[in-house]
Protein backbone atom coordinates (compact mmCIF):
# COMPACT_ATOMS: atom_id res chain seq x y z
CA UNK A 1 0.00 0.00 0.00
CA UNK A 2 1.18 3.37 -0.89
CA UNK A 3 2.18 5.97 1.65
CA UNK A 4 -0.17 8.90 2.27
CA UNK A 5 0.69 11.60 1.84
CA UNK A 6 0.03 14.83 2.52
CA UNK A 7 0.96 17.62 -0.12
CA UNK A 8 0.01 21.55 0.54
CA UNK A 9 1.59 24.86 -1.29
CA UNK A 10 3.72 26.55 1.12
CA UNK A 11 3.85 29.86 -0.81
CA UNK A 12 0.41 30.88 0.76
CA UNK A 13 1.03 34.10 2.57
CA UNK A 14 0.75 33.63 6.46
CA UNK A 15 -1.80 35.53 8.44
CA UNK A 16 0.31 38.06 10.60
CA UNK A 17 -0.50 39.81 13.56
CA UNK A 18 -2.53 42.93 13.43
CA UNK A 19 -0.69 44.57 16.34
CA UNK A 20 3.17 44.58 16.64
CA UNK A 21 3.78 43.58 12.67
CA UNK A 22 7.24 44.83 13.07
CA UNK A 23 8.28 42.10 15.73
CA UNK A 24 6.23 39.18 14.39
CA UNK A 25 8.32 36.19 12.38
CA UNK A 26 5.88 35.76 9.35
CA UNK A 27 7.74 31.91 8.82
CA UNK A 28 6.71 30.95 12.26
CA UNK A 29 10.84 30.10 12.84
CA UNK A 30 11.73 30.60 15.91
CA UNK A 31 13.74 34.10 16.49
CA UNK A 32 15.88 35.27 19.16
CA UNK A 33 14.95 38.90 19.48
CA UNK A 34 17.19 41.49 20.07
CA UNK A 35 16.24 42.40 23.43
CA UNK A 36 17.31 38.82 24.85
CA UNK A 37 20.43 37.88 25.91
CA UNK A 38 20.64 35.33 23.24
CA UNK A 39 22.96 33.29 26.11
CA UNK A 40 21.93 30.05 27.57
CA UNK A 41 21.87 31.30 31.77
CA UNK A 42 21.89 27.66 32.76
CA UNK A 43 25.63 26.82 31.03
CA UNK A 44 28.83 28.30 31.21
CA UNK A 45 31.09 28.08 27.76
CA UNK A 46 33.23 25.03 27.95
CA UNK A 47 35.82 27.35 25.50
CA UNK A 48 36.58 30.30 26.10
CA UNK A 49 40.27 31.00 24.93
CA UNK A 50 39.27 32.37 21.56
CA UNK A 51 36.83 34.96 22.88
CA UNK A 52 39.61 36.95 24.87
CA UNK A 53 41.32 37.61 21.90
CA UNK A 54 40.05 41.33 21.41
CA UNK A 55 40.36 41.37 17.79
CA UNK A 56 38.50 45.04 17.17
CA UNK A 57 41.23 46.97 19.81
CA UNK A 58 43.52 45.44 17.54
CA UNK A 59 42.16 47.12 14.06
CA UNK A 60 41.06 50.13 16.21
CA UNK A 61 44.88 50.38 16.58
CA UNK A 62 45.81 49.66 13.09
CA UNK A 63 42.85 51.65 11.28
CA UNK A 64 43.27 53.20 7.41
CA UNK A 65 42.81 56.52 7.03
CA UNK A 66 40.32 57.24 3.87
CA UNK A 67 40.22 60.34 1.84
CA UNK A 68 37.23 62.28 3.45
CA UNK A 69 35.76 63.76 -0.42
CA UNK A 70 35.73 59.92 -1.46
CA UNK A 71 32.02 58.93 -3.00
CA UNK A 72 29.66 56.60 -2.20
CA UNK A 73 28.63 54.10 -5.09
CA UNK A 74 26.01 55.30 -7.32
CA UNK A 75 23.11 52.84 -7.67
CA UNK A 76 20.88 52.02 -10.24
CA UNK A 77 17.91 51.40 -10.36
CA UNK A 78 -1.96 9.11 6.86
CA UNK A 79 0.21 6.00 6.28
CA UNK A 80 0.72 2.76 4.95
CA UNK A 81 -0.54 1.12 7.99
CA UNK A 82 -3.00 -1.10 7.55
CA UNK A 83 -6.04 -0.52 10.06
CA UNK A 84 -7.35 -3.61 11.81
CA UNK A 85 -11.09 -3.79 10.93
CA UNK A 86 -12.95 -6.43 13.25
CA UNK A 87 -14.41 -9.22 10.99
CA UNK A 88 -18.48 -8.42 10.52
CA UNK A 89 -20.42 -10.33 7.96
CA UNK A 90 -21.38 -7.34 6.42
CA UNK A 91 -20.80 -7.77 2.84
CA UNK A 92 -16.97 -6.29 1.59
CA UNK A 93 -16.94 -2.83 0.61
CA UNK A 94 -15.56 -2.56 -3.16
CA UNK A 95 -11.99 -1.66 -3.91
CA UNK A 96 -11.77 2.24 -5.19
CA UNK A 97 -11.68 3.14 -8.99
CA UNK A 98 -8.44 4.90 -10.43
CA UNK A 99 -10.12 7.97 -10.45
CA UNK A 100 -11.32 7.55 -6.66
CA UNK A 101 -7.38 6.73 -5.49
CA UNK A 102 -6.21 9.56 -7.88
CA UNK A 103 -8.68 12.23 -6.04
CA UNK A 104 -7.67 10.92 -2.50
CA UNK A 105 -3.73 11.70 -3.42
CA UNK A 106 -4.31 14.76 -5.22
CA UNK A 107 -2.43 17.60 -3.73
CA UNK A 108 -4.61 19.51 -1.39
CA UNK A 109 -4.85 23.49 -1.99
CA UNK A 110 -5.54 24.19 0.98
CA UNK A 111 -4.72 23.70 4.78
CA UNK A 112 -6.81 21.62 7.18
CA UNK A 113 -6.41 23.91 10.25
CA UNK A 114 -6.22 27.79 9.53
CA UNK A 115 -6.22 28.27 13.42
CA UNK A 116 -4.82 26.68 16.19
CA UNK A 117 -7.74 26.87 18.00
CA UNK A 118 -9.10 24.19 15.79
CA UNK A 119 -6.30 21.84 16.64
CA UNK A 120 -7.77 21.21 19.92
CA UNK A 121 -4.76 22.29 21.50
CA UNK A 122 -4.73 22.72 25.48
CA UNK A 123 -4.83 26.47 27.13
CA UNK A 124 -1.08 26.89 28.62
CA UNK A 125 -0.12 25.66 24.84
CA UNK A 126 -2.56 28.04 22.88
CA UNK A 127 -0.95 30.69 25.65
CA UNK A 128 2.70 30.09 24.59
CA UNK A 129 1.71 30.14 21.01
CA UNK A 130 -0.18 33.72 21.83
CA UNK A 131 2.84 34.47 23.34
CA UNK A 132 4.83 33.72 20.06
CA UNK A 133 2.82 36.12 18.36
CA UNK A 134 1.59 33.56 16.62
CA UNK A 135 -1.86 33.81 14.46
CA UNK A 136 -1.97 30.93 12.04
CA UNK A 137 -0.33 27.71 11.64
CA UNK A 138 1.49 27.80 8.71
CA UNK A 139 0.78 24.56 6.47
CA UNK A 140 3.72 22.26 7.58
CA UNK A 141 2.24 22.58 11.34
CA UNK A 142 -1.08 22.70 10.02
CA UNK A 143 -0.52 18.63 8.21
CA UNK A 144 1.76 17.54 11.35
CA UNK A 145 0.18 18.07 14.36
CA UNK A 146 -2.71 16.11 14.32
CA UNK A 147 -0.96 13.14 13.28
CA UNK A 148 1.70 13.89 15.59
CA UNK A 149 -0.78 14.06 18.92
CA UNK A 150 -2.08 10.39 17.40
CA UNK A 151 1.30 8.91 18.08
CA UNK A 152 2.14 7.74 14.22
CA UNK A 153 5.52 8.41 12.58
CA UNK A 154 5.97 11.05 10.66
CA UNK A 155 8.33 12.16 7.98
CA UNK A 156 8.08 15.94 6.73
CA UNK A 157 9.79 17.21 4.27
CA UNK A 158 9.81 21.29 4.68
CA UNK A 159 12.64 23.85 4.09
CA UNK A 160 14.05 25.78 6.79
CA UNK A 161 12.15 28.65 7.86
CA UNK A 162 8.72 26.98 7.00
CA UNK A 163 7.33 26.41 10.83
CA UNK A 164 8.86 23.07 11.42
CA UNK A 165 10.18 23.52 15.09
CA UNK A 166 6.60 24.53 15.88
CA UNK A 167 5.32 21.41 13.83
CA UNK A 168 6.78 19.08 16.08
CA UNK A 169 7.54 20.93 19.46
CA UNK A 170 3.86 21.79 19.88
CA UNK A 171 2.39 18.27 20.04
CA UNK A 172 5.43 17.00 22.07
CA UNK A 173 4.36 19.18 24.93
CA UNK A 174 0.68 18.80 24.12
CA UNK A 175 1.32 15.20 24.58
CA UNK A 176 3.45 15.75 27.79
CA UNK A 177 0.56 17.59 29.68
CA UNK A 178 -0.82 13.84 30.63
CA UNK A 179 1.65 12.14 31.52
CA UNK A 180 3.73 11.57 34.41
CA UNK A 181 7.19 13.77 34.80
CA UNK A 182 9.21 10.55 36.37
CA UNK A 183 12.29 10.37 33.39
CA UNK A 184 13.10 11.69 29.88
CA UNK A 185 10.37 11.43 27.57
CA UNK A 186 11.47 13.16 24.57
CA UNK A 187 14.52 13.59 22.25
CA UNK A 188 15.06 16.46 19.86
CA UNK A 189 17.90 15.91 17.59
CA UNK A 190 19.81 18.69 15.92
CA UNK A 191 22.62 19.02 13.38
CA UNK A 192 24.29 22.23 15.00
CA UNK A 193 24.22 23.58 18.31
CA UNK A 194 22.83 27.01 17.04
CA UNK A 195 19.96 24.98 15.52
CA UNK A 196 19.64 23.23 18.94
CA UNK A 197 20.18 26.51 21.10
CA UNK A 198 17.06 28.22 19.08
CA UNK A 199 15.02 24.80 19.79
CA UNK A 200 15.76 24.98 23.73
CA UNK A 201 14.97 29.08 23.36
CA UNK A 202 11.98 28.09 21.41
CA UNK A 203 10.58 25.23 23.74
CA UNK A 204 11.54 27.21 26.81
CA UNK A 205 8.61 29.93 25.68
CA UNK A 206 6.31 27.55 24.26
CA UNK A 207 5.75 26.12 27.67
CA UNK A 208 5.93 29.18 29.40
CA UNK A 209 2.80 28.46 30.84
CA UNK A 210 3.15 24.55 31.31
CA UNK A 211 3.61 23.61 34.82
CA UNK A 212 6.38 20.87 36.05
CA UNK A 213 8.03 20.34 32.39
CA UNK A 214 11.63 20.87 32.40
CA UNK A 215 14.08 20.92 28.91
CA UNK A 216 17.60 20.77 29.19
CA UNK A 217 20.47 20.96 26.53
CA UNK A 218 23.19 18.62 25.58
CA UNK A 219 25.37 20.19 22.81
CA UNK A 220 29.41 20.57 22.61
CA UNK A 221 30.57 24.12 23.32
CA UNK A 222 28.86 24.47 26.89
CA UNK A 223 30.15 23.13 30.13
CA UNK A 224 30.11 19.51 30.56
CA UNK A 225 29.69 18.75 33.92
CA UNK A 226 26.86 21.27 34.33
CA UNK A 227 25.21 19.40 31.36
CA UNK A 228 25.78 16.24 33.17
CA UNK A 229 24.02 17.80 36.41
CA UNK A 230 21.32 18.63 34.93
CA UNK A 231 20.25 15.46 33.34
CA UNK A 232 20.38 13.88 36.44
CA UNK A 233 17.19 15.93 37.20
CA UNK A 234 16.02 13.86 33.76
CA UNK A 235 14.25 16.23 32.35
CA UNK A 236 11.07 16.11 29.78
CA UNK A 237 12.77 16.91 26.81
CA UNK A 238 16.56 16.84 26.03
CA UNK A 239 17.82 18.62 22.81
CA UNK A 240 21.42 17.44 21.38
CA UNK A 241 23.62 17.15 18.81
CA UNK A 242 24.71 13.63 17.82
CA UNK A 243 27.62 13.36 19.20
CA UNK A 244 27.33 15.09 22.65
CA UNK A 245 23.93 13.02 23.05
CA UNK A 246 26.18 9.60 22.18
CA UNK A 247 28.60 10.96 24.99
CA UNK A 248 26.33 11.30 27.68
CA UNK A 249 24.19 8.11 27.30
CA UNK A 250 27.82 6.51 27.90
CA UNK A 251 29.29 8.35 30.70
CA UNK A 252 26.46 9.89 32.82
CA UNK A 253 25.63 7.20 34.50
CA UNK A 254 22.23 9.13 35.69
CA UNK A 255 21.02 9.73 32.08
CA UNK A 256 18.97 6.73 29.99
CA UNK A 257 17.07 6.28 27.23
CA UNK A 258 15.00 3.47 27.84
CA UNK A 259 12.48 5.42 28.84
CA UNK A 260 11.57 7.47 25.51
CA UNK A 261 8.76 7.84 24.01
CA UNK A 262 9.54 10.30 21.14
CA UNK A 263 12.64 11.10 18.91
CA UNK A 264 12.65 13.73 16.88
CA UNK A 265 15.45 13.94 13.82
CA UNK A 266 15.62 18.02 12.59
CA UNK A 267 17.34 18.08 9.09
CA UNK A 268 17.98 14.91 8.46
CA UNK A 269 19.65 16.04 5.05
CA UNK A 270 22.10 18.11 6.72
CA UNK A 271 23.33 15.74 9.64
CA UNK A 272 23.59 13.17 6.98
CA UNK A 273 25.75 16.11 4.67
CA UNK A 274 27.82 16.58 7.82
CA UNK A 275 28.57 12.73 8.56
CA UNK A 276 26.49 11.86 11.56
CA UNK A 277 25.05 8.84 10.05
CA UNK A 278 27.16 6.36 12.41
CA UNK A 279 26.24 8.21 15.19
CA UNK A 280 22.24 8.26 14.32
CA UNK A 281 22.77 4.28 13.62
CA UNK A 282 24.06 4.30 17.34
CA UNK A 283 21.50 6.16 18.36
CA UNK A 284 18.71 4.49 16.83
CA UNK A 285 20.06 1.41 18.39
CA UNK A 286 20.16 2.62 21.58
CA UNK A 287 16.29 3.85 22.06
CA UNK A 288 13.88 0.93 21.84
CA UNK A 289 12.13 0.83 18.44
CA UNK A 290 8.87 -0.67 19.10
CA UNK A 291 8.38 2.36 22.08
CA UNK A 292 9.16 5.22 20.19
CA UNK A 293 7.16 7.91 18.13
CA UNK A 294 9.67 9.18 15.23
CA UNK A 295 9.63 12.17 13.38
CA UNK A 296 11.80 12.91 10.63
CA UNK A 297 12.13 16.47 9.14
CA UNK A 298 14.34 16.79 5.74
CA UNK A 299 14.63 19.34 3.03
CA UNK A 300 15.68 16.79 0.87
CA UNK A 301 14.09 13.31 0.21
CA UNK A 302 17.78 10.93 -1.22
CA UNK A 303 18.53 7.53 -1.13
CA UNK A 304 20.64 8.15 2.09
CA UNK A 305 17.07 9.95 4.00
CA UNK A 306 15.13 7.23 2.04
CA UNK A 307 17.89 4.31 3.74
CA UNK A 308 17.66 6.22 7.55
CA UNK A 309 13.25 5.99 7.26
CA UNK A 310 13.74 2.63 6.45
CA UNK A 311 16.36 2.33 9.73
CA UNK A 312 14.50 4.21 12.05
CA UNK A 313 10.19 4.69 11.30
CA UNK A 314 7.44 2.29 11.41
CA UNK A 315 4.91 2.83 8.64
CA UNK A 316 5.44 6.45 8.65
CA UNK A 317 2.96 8.97 7.34
CA UNK A 318 4.22 11.36 4.62
CA UNK A 319 3.77 14.77 4.88
CA UNK A 320 5.73 17.33 1.50
CA UNK A 321 5.31 20.76 1.68
CA UNK A 322 6.05 22.21 -1.92
CA UNK A 323 9.34 24.65 -1.13
CA UNK A 324 8.97 28.42 -2.80
CA UNK A 325 10.78 27.82 -6.01
CA UNK A 326 10.79 31.35 -6.84
CA UNK A 327 12.42 34.65 -4.83
CA UNK A 328 9.72 36.95 -3.47
CA UNK A 329 7.61 39.22 -5.35
CA UNK A 330 9.00 42.36 -3.71
CA UNK A 331 12.76 41.06 -3.72
CA UNK A 332 15.05 43.53 -6.21
CA UNK A 333 17.53 41.41 -7.25
CA UNK A 334 20.80 43.35 -8.09
CA UNK A 335 23.95 42.05 -10.23
CA UNK A 336 27.46 43.02 -10.19
CA UNK A 337 29.31 41.71 -13.36
CA UNK A 338 33.05 41.38 -11.84
CA UNK A 339 34.55 39.98 -15.21
CA UNK A 340 38.38 39.59 -14.36
CA UNK A 341 38.68 42.04 -11.24
CA UNK A 342 38.05 39.71 -8.68
CA UNK A 343 40.65 41.63 -6.39
CA UNK A 344 38.45 44.97 -6.28
CA UNK A 345 35.77 42.73 -4.36
CA UNK A 346 37.20 43.94 -1.15
CA UNK A 347 37.10 47.79 -2.00
CA UNK A 348 33.46 47.55 -4.12
CA UNK A 349 32.21 45.64 -0.81
CA UNK A 350 33.30 48.82 1.41
CA UNK A 351 31.55 50.72 -0.94
CA UNK A 352 28.53 48.90 -0.70
CA UNK A 353 28.44 48.64 2.96
CA UNK A 354 29.72 52.08 3.62
CA UNK A 355 27.37 53.57 5.53
CA UNK A 356 24.60 51.00 5.83
CA UNK A 357 22.74 51.18 9.06
CA UNK A 358 20.41 48.59 8.68
CA UNK A 359 20.79 44.75 8.86
CA UNK A 360 22.61 43.47 6.11
CA UNK A 361 24.22 39.90 5.98
CA UNK A 362 27.35 39.44 3.47
CA UNK A 363 27.97 35.36 2.10
CA UNK A 364 31.24 34.11 1.54
CA UNK A 365 32.20 30.23 0.45
CA UNK A 366 35.06 29.99 2.82
CA UNK A 367 35.64 31.06 6.55
CA UNK A 368 39.13 32.12 5.90
CA UNK A 369 37.39 34.67 3.55
CA UNK A 370 34.84 35.20 5.90
CA UNK A 371 37.62 35.82 8.71
CA UNK A 372 39.72 38.71 6.54
CA UNK A 373 37.25 40.36 5.07
CA UNK A 374 36.18 40.88 8.90
CA UNK A 375 39.94 42.76 9.04
CA UNK A 376 39.61 44.69 6.02
CA UNK A 377 36.37 46.58 6.50
CA UNK A 378 37.15 46.88 10.46
CA UNK A 379 40.80 48.58 9.42
CA UNK A 380 38.72 51.08 6.68
CA UNK A 381 36.11 52.01 9.94
CA UNK A 382 33.31 49.87 9.47
CA UNK A 383 31.84 47.63 12.23
CA UNK A 384 31.23 44.39 10.74
CA UNK A 385 31.02 40.82 12.51
CA UNK A 386 31.33 37.12 10.94
CA UNK A 387 30.00 33.82 11.13
CA UNK A 388 31.57 30.41 10.77
CA UNK A 389 33.10 27.08 12.31
CA UNK A 390 36.08 28.36 13.17
CA UNK A 391 35.01 30.30 16.24
CA UNK A 392 34.05 29.11 19.54
CA UNK A 393 30.44 28.40 20.32
CA UNK A 394 30.44 32.29 22.77
CA UNK A 395 31.79 33.99 19.88
CA UNK A 396 29.00 32.81 17.57
CA UNK A 397 26.45 33.24 19.95
CA UNK A 398 27.78 36.83 20.97
CA UNK A 399 28.22 37.77 17.04
CA UNK A 400 24.77 36.82 16.85
CA UNK A 401 23.34 38.85 19.40
CA UNK A 402 25.36 42.09 18.04
CA UNK A 403 24.15 41.39 14.87
CA UNK A 404 20.38 41.21 15.75
CA UNK A 405 20.66 44.00 18.23
CA UNK A 406 22.26 46.33 15.83
CA UNK A 407 25.30 47.23 17.45
CA UNK A 408 27.43 45.53 14.13
CA UNK A 409 25.02 45.68 11.33
CA UNK A 410 26.76 43.37 8.93
CA UNK A 411 27.26 39.99 9.36
CA UNK A 412 30.15 37.73 7.22
CA UNK A 413 28.74 34.44 6.93
CA UNK A 414 29.02 30.94 5.43
CA UNK A 415 26.08 28.85 4.24
CA UNK A 416 26.51 26.23 6.87
CA UNK A 417 27.03 28.77 9.85
CA UNK A 418 24.09 30.48 8.85
CA UNK A 419 21.47 27.21 7.93
CA UNK A 420 18.98 27.30 10.52
CA UNK A 421 19.13 30.74 12.32
CA UNK A 422 16.30 32.72 11.55
CA UNK A 423 17.46 36.85 11.65
CA UNK A 424 14.33 39.07 11.39
CA UNK A 425 14.47 42.49 9.26
CA UNK A 426 17.04 41.84 7.17
CA UNK A 427 17.26 44.37 4.05
CA UNK A 428 19.78 43.80 2.14
CA UNK A 429 21.92 40.32 1.25
CA UNK A 430 25.16 40.32 -0.33
CA UNK A 431 26.33 36.98 -2.51
CA UNK A 432 30.13 38.22 -2.08
CA UNK A 433 30.80 34.71 -3.87
CA UNK A 434 28.58 33.01 -6.16
CA UNK A 435 26.35 29.97 -4.54
CA UNK A 436 26.84 26.64 -6.08
CA UNK A 437 23.62 25.91 -6.79
CA UNK A 438 20.49 27.93 -7.46
CA UNK A 439 18.70 26.03 -4.41
CA UNK A 440 21.34 27.78 -1.94
CA UNK A 441 20.73 30.89 -4.11
CA UNK A 442 17.06 31.03 -3.09
CA UNK A 443 17.69 30.03 0.74
CA UNK A 444 20.26 32.89 0.67
CA UNK A 445 17.89 35.53 -0.81
CA UNK A 446 15.29 34.24 0.96
CA UNK A 447 16.58 36.01 3.82
CA UNK A 448 15.20 39.38 2.62
CA UNK A 449 11.52 40.41 1.42
CA UNK A 450 9.62 38.78 3.61
CA UNK A 451 5.99 38.57 4.08
CA UNK A 452 5.62 41.11 1.70
CA UNK A 453 8.53 43.83 2.73
CA UNK A 454 11.02 45.16 0.61
CA UNK A 455 13.92 43.37 0.39
CA UNK A 456 17.51 44.16 -1.84
CA UNK A 457 20.16 41.28 -3.17
CA UNK A 458 23.56 41.91 -4.62
CA UNK A 459 25.03 39.58 -6.02
CA UNK A 460 29.05 39.39 -7.49
CA UNK A 461 28.74 37.24 -10.83
CA UNK A 462 31.81 36.04 -12.36
CA UNK A 463 32.48 34.77 -16.15
CA UNK A 464 31.55 30.70 -15.11
CA UNK A 465 28.88 29.12 -17.11
CA UNK A 466 27.67 27.58 -14.15
CA UNK A 467 27.21 31.46 -12.21
CA UNK A 468 25.78 32.65 -15.39
CA UNK A 469 22.92 29.83 -15.50
CA UNK A 470 21.83 30.91 -11.72
CA UNK A 471 21.54 34.52 -12.35
CA UNK A 472 19.52 33.57 -15.72
CA UNK A 473 17.01 31.41 -13.04
CA UNK A 474 17.12 33.97 -10.97
CA UNK A 475 16.09 36.62 -13.48
CA UNK A 476 13.42 34.16 -15.05
CA UNK A 477 11.64 33.83 -11.36
CA UNK A 478 11.79 37.50 -10.22
CA UNK A 479 12.82 40.67 -10.88
CA UNK A 480 16.26 41.22 -11.63
CA UNK A 481 18.58 44.66 -12.78
CA UNK A 482 22.63 45.29 -13.59
CA UNK A 483 24.13 47.30 -11.00
CA UNK A 484 25.83 50.16 -11.79
CA UNK A 485 28.91 50.45 -9.44
CA UNK A 486 31.82 53.33 -9.76
CA UNK A 487 34.94 50.95 -10.87
CA UNK A 488 37.20 54.21 -10.68
CA UNK A 489 36.52 54.42 -7.40
CA UNK A 490 36.75 50.73 -6.44
CA UNK A 491 40.35 51.22 -7.49
CA UNK A 492 41.12 53.95 -5.48
CA UNK A 493 39.90 51.86 -1.94
CA UNK A 494 41.54 48.90 -3.40
CA UNK A 495 45.23 50.83 -3.68
CA UNK A 496 44.40 51.78 -0.03
CA UNK A 497 43.90 48.36 0.69
CA UNK A 498 46.63 46.90 -1.34
CA UNK A 499 49.29 49.69 0.21
CA UNK A 500 48.21 47.94 3.80
CA UNK A 501 48.54 44.61 3.28
CA UNK A 502 51.59 44.63 5.93
CA UNK A 503 49.55 45.70 8.21
CA UNK A 504 46.61 43.48 8.00
CA UNK A 505 49.69 40.92 8.31
CA UNK A 506 50.42 42.62 11.30
CA UNK A 507 46.56 42.37 12.56
CA UNK A 508 46.97 38.29 11.76
CA UNK A 509 50.30 37.27 13.68
CA UNK A 510 49.25 39.96 16.96
CA UNK A 511 46.09 37.70 16.81
CA UNK A 512 47.92 34.44 16.77
CA UNK A 513 50.03 35.38 18.86
CA UNK A 514 47.56 36.17 21.20
CA UNK A 515 45.52 33.19 20.77
CA UNK A 516 48.66 31.21 21.39
CA UNK A 517 49.20 33.39 24.73
CA UNK A 518 45.93 31.82 25.53
CA UNK A 519 46.39 28.70 24.87
CA UNK A 520 49.50 28.29 26.63
CA UNK A 521 47.78 29.71 29.73
CA UNK A 522 45.00 27.00 29.56
CA UNK A 523 47.53 24.31 29.46
CA UNK A 524 49.58 25.91 32.17
CA UNK A 525 45.77 25.69 34.12
CA UNK A 526 45.24 22.36 33.33
CA UNK A 527 48.59 21.08 34.11
CA UNK A 528 47.87 22.66 37.48
CA UNK A 529 44.22 20.61 38.21
CA UNK A 530 45.71 17.41 37.08
CA UNK A 531 48.20 17.96 40.24
CA UNK A 532 45.56 20.02 42.32
CA UNK A 533 43.22 17.27 41.91
CA UNK A 534 45.10 14.39 40.64
CA UNK A 535 43.27 11.86 43.36
CA UNK A 536 39.80 12.94 42.47
CA UNK A 537 40.68 12.67 38.90
CA UNK A 538 41.88 9.26 38.77
CA UNK A 539 38.73 7.81 41.07
CA UNK A 540 36.51 8.73 38.19
CA UNK A 541 35.47 6.24 35.69
CA UNK A 542 36.85 6.55 32.41
CA UNK A 543 35.19 8.09 29.84
CA UNK A 544 34.47 6.02 26.46
CA UNK A 545 34.22 7.77 23.13
CA UNK A 546 31.90 6.33 20.12
CA UNK A 547 34.60 7.43 17.15
CA UNK A 548 37.40 5.97 19.32
CA UNK A 549 35.91 2.41 19.12
CA UNK A 550 35.16 2.56 15.65
CA UNK A 551 38.48 3.89 14.32
CA UNK A 552 39.98 1.18 16.65
CA UNK A 553 37.36 -1.57 14.69
CA UNK A 554 39.13 -0.30 11.53
CA UNK A 555 42.29 -1.28 12.39
CA UNK A 556 44.33 -4.72 13.84
CA UNK A 557 46.41 -2.87 16.75
CA UNK A 558 44.58 0.36 17.44
CA UNK A 559 46.40 2.03 15.75
CA UNK A 560 45.37 5.58 14.29
CA UNK A 561 44.27 5.31 10.94
CA UNK A 562 45.57 6.74 7.54
CA UNK A 563 43.15 7.46 4.30
CA UNK A 564 44.97 4.68 2.35
CA UNK A 565 44.01 1.64 5.23
CA UNK A 566 40.73 3.23 5.74
CA UNK A 567 40.23 3.39 2.14
CA UNK A 568 41.29 -0.49 2.81
CA UNK A 569 39.29 -1.15 5.49
CA UNK A 570 36.28 0.46 4.73
CA UNK A 571 33.29 -1.96 3.09
CA UNK A 572 32.83 -0.60 -0.35
CA UNK A 573 32.97 -1.97 -4.04
CA UNK A 574 33.38 -5.51 -4.16
CA UNK A 575 35.09 -4.68 -8.16
CA UNK A 576 37.28 -1.93 -9.38
CA UNK A 577 34.92 0.90 -11.23
CA UNK A 578 36.44 0.41 -14.65
CA UNK A 579 35.82 -2.65 -16.87
CA UNK A 580 39.83 -3.05 -17.38
CA UNK A 581 40.42 -3.24 -13.75
CA UNK A 582 37.41 -6.08 -13.37
CA UNK A 583 38.93 -7.98 -15.96
CA UNK A 584 42.26 -7.59 -14.18
CA UNK A 585 41.72 -9.12 -10.63
CA UNK A 586 39.15 -11.61 -12.76
CA UNK A 587 42.36 -12.82 -14.30
CA UNK A 588 43.82 -13.06 -11.11
CA UNK A 589 41.19 -15.04 -9.20
CA UNK A 590 41.38 -17.51 -12.05
CA UNK A 591 45.36 -18.13 -11.96
CA UNK A 592 45.06 -18.81 -7.97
Amino acid sequence: MSDLIYTIDSDEEVALSASDTEETNPDFHFQIDSGTTNTVEEFDFQDKKLAEVDLDAIIQKKGIQLPEDEQAVDESDESDQEVDIPETKEAVQPEDTPEEIANFYEQSTHQSHTSFQTLQLSRPVLKGIAELKFTKPTPIQSASIPIALLGKDIVAGAQTGSGKTGAYMIPIIERLLYKPSTSTKVIILTPTRELALQVYEFGKKLSHHVNNLNIGLAVGGLNLRQQEEQLKTRPDIVIATPGRLIDHIRNSPSFSVQDIQVLVIDEADRMLEEGFQEELTEILSLIPKHKRQTLLFSATMNTRIQDLIQLSLQKPVRIMIDPPKQVASKLLQQFVRIRKRDHLKPALLYQLLKGVSTRVVVFVARKETAHKLRIVLGLLGLKVSELHGALSQEQRLQNVKNFKSLDVPVLICTDLAARGLDIPKIELVINYDMPKTFEIYLHRVGRTARAGRDGTSITFVGESSQERAIVKAAIVNGKGVAKTVDWNQAEQTSKIISSKESVIDEVLQEEKEAKELLRAEMELTKASNLIKHEQEIHSRPKRTWFKGEVMEHLTKHGKKVNAKKRKANEEGRSYKKTKTDRMKISNKKKSK
